[in-house]
């Protein structure tokens, strides 16, 4: 027996705000020099410019969100993180204040989730790299997206490259 839709959409927000939790216990938990120093695999990003690019996609996921519950079949917008990075300058930035920042953005897309009505979650768009897809796909993204960069800081500290 599969579960209902909506037992899986709340398993999904839930996991996103265990999540931002998860890596804000890792954040509270390493010297800051540790977090805006070691870049994964000695070359890539920082736990910081990681922390920074997870506040950043947090207003992309939103976006990406309402264009699907608003318009018909619309492209979804995918900026591209390097250049985000370099933009907005993520190696200069204060981790804890991208962390509350972060925390702030996601809470306004959890609330915007919650406040949706059953028929939107089946609403679709087209994502630029994996084709079509529905609000519930685009929020199974969100979830394994902080997994996948969760994954990536705590590879980066024990790597201490």
């Amino acid at each position: 027996m599969a579960l209902p839709q909506a037992t899986l959409r709340s398993n999904q927000l839930d996991a996103m705000r265990k999540n931002l939790l998860n890596i804000g216990y890792l954040i509270d938990q390493t010297p800051v020099p540790d977090l805006t120093t070691y870049r994964d695999g000695g070359q890539g990003w920082t736990v910081l410019e990681v922390v920074c690019h997870l506040r950043d996609f947090e207003n992309v996921f939103l976006q990406r969100a309402r264009l699907t519950v608003e318009q018909e079949l619309p492209p979804l917008p995918f900026p591209k993180p390097d250049e985000l990075a370099a933009q907005n300058r993520y190696s200069e930035q204060d981790i804890h204040a991208v962390y509350a920042d972060w925390k702030t953005r996601r809470s306004e897309l959890l609330a915007y989730l919650e406040g949706l009505n059953e028929s939107a979650w089946g609403r679709e768009a087209i994502h630029p790299t994996r084709g079509q897809m529905s609000l519930f796909d685009q929020v199974v993204i969100c979830a394994w997206h902080d997994i996948n960069h969760l994954e990536q800081m705590l590879r980066t500290l024990h790597e201490k490259k």
